[in-house]
Formats: C-alpha cells, sequence, structure tokens
C-alpha cells in the first residue's frame, strides 16, 4: 500500500506557541478530534491557554511586549496556539480527515528574532520531506511577516532545495488585525513568489469561497478561534490540498498528452497568436493544443445577474442570459470545455492604443463557468504574456488571480520578453512550458483516477439574495444529473487515456486551432 501524500503546516509567527516536542503533541490532539465540534472546542482552549501564557508573561503587569516575548520564550512550547496557529491547525485537521498525513513546524525554531538560521539542515530535510507547504502566517502592511520572508529567502538562495521543491504543492493562510486587512494581498504576493520558486498552487476549495486561501481574522492575542468565517476557509485550503495532493501521489500515467487550450484574450498587431503558434509548433508531440482567438470577437459586459447561471444543467449547454445577436460566447463556449489545461494568452505593449481584445469582459463574462459548479476545477493554468521589455505589466498577476478563483491548480506565470517584436525569451518559455506540461499530465491522470469525486459545488459566499432565489427552482435532481453527466464524461476520458501498468500504448497527438 503507497504511503500517504505528506502536508507540513509551517507557522510563520514569531509569536507561535508551539514548538519542539509540541509540534508532535499538536497533530496528535488533531488526529484525536472526531468532528467540528470537538475542532472548534479544542481550538477556543488552546487559544484561551496561549492568553494565559501572556497573562502570566507579564501582561497582566503591564510589561513591555519585548520583555514578554523573552518570557514566553522560555516554555516548553508545548501548550496554547497562536493565532496563526489556530487558522493553521483547522487546516491540518482537515486535510488529515480528507488522508493526508500531517506535520507542523514552527519557523521561530529555525529563525530566530534577528533573522539567524539554525539548525538548517533538519529545516530543509523537513521540508524536502513533505510533498506539501501549507504556510500560515500574519499580515504586515498587506504583505507577509519576515519570518515567512526568511523562509521563501532560503528556498530562493538554495539551489538544491529549490530543485527538491519543484513541482511540489503549496498553500497559504493569512491572519490579519481587521477583516479587510491585507489578507488577499499577502496570500496573493506569497503566491506569486512560491510558483516562481517551482512549487505549484491551489487556494481554498468549493466548499468555501474558491479564493486565494485561509484568510482570518484576528486582532488581538486569543481571538482567531472567534471567526468562523476564517476558520472555514483555512479548512477549506487543508481539504483543496488533501484532493489535490492526492490526485497528483499515485495516479497512472497518461496513454496520451495533455489537451491544452491556449485563449488568447488580448493581441497587438497579431504577436500573441503568431507567437503562441510558434511555441505549439516547437513543443510538438508533447501536446494537444487548441489555440482559440477571441480577441477580435464581439463579447458583451457581464450585466451581473443576481442568478448566474441562468439554469442548472449540462455543461456543453451554454447558461449564459446574455444571447443577444452578435455576441460570441454563446458560439465560444463548446470550445471552453473538455481541456487538462489552460494558457490564458495576452499581449501587452507599451502602446496601448495598438491593443486589440475582450481580455476584462471575457474575465467578466467567464463568471457563469465559475458558478456553474466550477466547469474548469481542476484544470492546470500557466498565464502566458508577450510584454515589451521595457515597462511594468499587471496582467500575470491579474490572471493569477482570476483564473484561480475558477478552482483550478496554479503554475508560474509566464512572460514572453518582446525586443523589437521578436520573441527575445524563446527557449526559457519553452523550459517552462515543459514544467506546466509535467504538472498538467501528472494531475490530469489524478483527476481521471477520481472521477467519481468530482462534485465542486459552487457555494454562493457573499450573494444572499441570489442563494435565496437560487434555491427555489435549483432542483436537487437536476444538480444530480449535471454532475452525473460531468462524471460519465471524465470516466469516458478515463478508460480511454489512463495507461494501464501493463500498457505499452503510445502518446495519441493532435493539435488543433480553432476560432
Amino acid at each position: 500500500m503507497a504511503s500517504r501524500p505528506r502536508l507540513l503546516g509551517i507557522a510563520a509567527s514569531l509569536r507561535n506557541a508551539r514548538w519542539g516536542a509540541g509540534n508532535r503533541l499538536l497533530i496528535e490532539a488533531l488526529a484525536a478530534l472526531p468532528d467540528r465540534p470537538a475542532l472548534d472546542a479544542f481550538l477556543a482552549r488552546e487559544s484561551e491557554l496561549h492568553l494565559e501564557n501572556f497573562i502570566q508573561a507579564g501582561r497582566r503587569d503591564g510589561k513591555a511586549f519585548d520583555e514578554i516575548y523573552r518570557n514566553l520564550k522560555k516554555s516548553n512550547g508545548e501548550v496554547g496556539l497562536s493565532n496563526s496557529e489556530v487558522a493553521l491547525a483547522a487546516a491540518l485537521w482537515a486535510a488529515e480527515k480528507d488522508g493526508v498525513a500531517v506535520d507542523h513546524l514552527s519557523l521561530s525554531e529555525y529563525f530566530s528574532a534577528n533573522g539567524d538560521l539554525r539548525r538548517g539542515d533538519e529545516l530543509r530535510a523537513k521540508l524536502v520531506a513533505a510533498d506539501g507547504l501549507l504556510v500560515s502566517g500574519p499580515v504586515y502592511f498587506g504583505d507577509r511577516g519576515s519570518l515567512a520572508e526568511s523562509l521563501v529567502q532560503l528556498i530562493a538562495t538554495d539551489a538544491d532545495l529549490r530543485a527538491a521543491l519543484t513541482g511540489r504543492l503549496y498553500g497559504g493562510i493569512s491572519v490579519g488585525a481587521k477583516r479587510n486587512g491585507g489578507q488577499e494581498t499577502t496570500l496573493i504576493y506569497q503566491m506569486i513568489d512560491m510558483l516562481g520558486l517551482g512549487l505549484i498552487a491551489v487556494g481554498n476549495d468549493s466548499e468555501t469561497t474558491a479564493q486565494y486561501g485561509g484568510t482570518g481574522h484576528a486582532g488581538d492575542v486569543g481571538t482567531m478561534h472567534k471567526d468562523k468565517y476564517g476558520i472555514d476557509t483555512s479548512m477549506g485550503v487543508g481539504r483543496r490540498m488533501a484532493k489535490v495532493l492526492g490526485a497528483l501521489a499515485d495516479a497512472p500515467k497518461l496513454a496520451d498528452v495533455p489537451h491544452v487550450l491556449f485563449l488568447i484574450l488580448q493581441d497587438a498587431d497579431g504577436v500573441a497568436l503568431r507567437e503562441t503558434k510558434a511555441i505549439v509548433a516547437r513543443l510538438g508531440p508533447r501536446i494537444a493544443a487548441t489555440i482559440l482567438d477571441v480577441s477580435d470577437e464581439t463579447i458583451k459586459r457581464c450585466i451581473a445577474c443576481d442568478i448566474c447561471p441562468k439554469a442548472v444543467d449540462r455543461d456543453d449547454v451554454y447558461r449564459c442570459v446574455i444571447s443577444a445577436s452578435g455576441d460570441a460566447m454563446a458560439d465560444l463556449h463548446p470550445a471552453l470545455l473538455h481541456h487538462d489545461a489552460l494558457v490564458p494568452v495576452v499581449a501587452s505593449p507599451r502602446d496601448r492604443a495598438r491593443i486589440v481584445g475582450n481580455y476584462q469582459t471575457f474575465i467578466e463574462r467567464s463568471r457563469y463557468l465559475r458558478r456553474g459548479d466550477y466547469v474548469w476545477s481542476d484544470l492546470v493554468v500557466a498565464p502566458l504574456s508577450f510584454v515589451d521589455q521595457a515597462g511594468f505589466d499587471s496582467y500575470p498577476i491579474r490572471m493569477l488571480t482570476s483564473f484561480l478563483r475558477h478552482h483550478t491548480i496554479m503554475t508560474k506565470p509566464l512572460v514572453g520578453h518582446l525586443v523589437g517584436g521578436v520573441l527575445g525569451n524563446a527557449d526559457e518559455l519553452l523550459a517552462d512550458l515543459g514544467s506546466f506540461l509535467s504538472v498538467a499530465e501528472r494531475a490530469t491522470a489524478g483527476r481521471l483516477v477520481d472521477a467519481r469525486r468530482h462534485d465542486t459545488s459552487y457555494n454562493p459566499v457573499g450573494y444572499i439574495l441570489s442563494a435565496a432565489k437560487d434555491a427555489g427552482d435549483r432542483k436537487a435532481r437536476q444538480h444530480h444529473d449535471m454532475m452525473e453527466d460531468r462524471t460519465r464524461h471524465l470516466l469516458a476520458e478515463a478508460r480511454t487515456r489512463l495507461m494501464a501498468e501493463t500498457s505499452d500504448a503510445e502518446p495519441m497527438v493532435s493539435n488543433t486551432e480553432a476560432g
């Protein structure tokens, strides 16, 4: 029997309550909790213990915080949970319940308050032993804390460690003093950096908000357990990582190659289409590519319907309410389905007068695909931008944040540098796309094996009116039939595309252009 995937929870706060034997004791305690009420009670109790630690360390006596901090570090690290650890513990509990082995690590054990690295070989070994890294830490000015920064810097400056972590899964949790206190920007910045270091990334799952990870609100010591939304989203990233780790762990090989949609959303003098075709040609038999150019199509603006999509139906049924003559989305819809991976493509010249495209209108209109129970769920995504070498461009970040919300698996955003209209880093892009295809192969095989559990329902958090109306005509049978149709398609693919262990099947290749 294969061993379970390993998820390492990394607590990145100097206020951490657990270290040493406390890491093991926490994991043992989480494993013994049978259900959510037991988890909630445990988190509340440990939060109160951590607050009591602060009181005993000098808070009651009005001592300066640096003295309180020094006193706290004299404890044995075996009781209590900081706010970042509360959110992390909730995520690890959810992940363990979904079948992965979990562990807990406190970065403050390895990086001192002044930044010195201690027992570096031990830390590196723990990182390498994990299949996934889940980092939880505080928000500072809309960004991560310095402990998390030390971790990123360690990976970035250690070539062997970076190579060992390539292709491993990353997820994040951030805890801020305000409800909208920079948690999402913290998660986004850290995800971008982890992707740049070669990891792949997911957010939280479809049972919560399917966004960027866990977002906790805790303005004082010992208060994180009161934030149900933050606990829920933290559990969501734990479940999401467990699902993807399970799919990646023991998936068989594909009998063919990844089916990849290159979706050209914005162009300038045809450079995006031209260079995309050239890249696909150079990738050759490693990819079954569809190039869909929507840059010069007519796509009307989203009108933000309160019920979206307009009906519960099969994925192949176009379900956006906008079907006016001249709008291209209904005709484009079939070409958006049944891919393994997605490469959204834009050209972004300094002279914006050259731009032809539908980038923002398409992003808006893809709302019906997301709210239609995540039609693109578990697709592997690599945003691709072609930009003039000089100048600033935000499209890699914008595409990452938008397409991750489709419940996808994200890889490093790719940037093609144009010099005088000529692509100057084609070889680098090809190497990065090779890594992207390797992830797509593993993720696709895992998704096909896991087809029977592919039920990802949209949870309309923040759409109370929509949810109330939807309850009247969203029939359980319709939803069941829709998910069964999706499952039948995946199972049919699994029968033809998964290579049996004894099979000598050769990859099947078909490069096509649509639109």
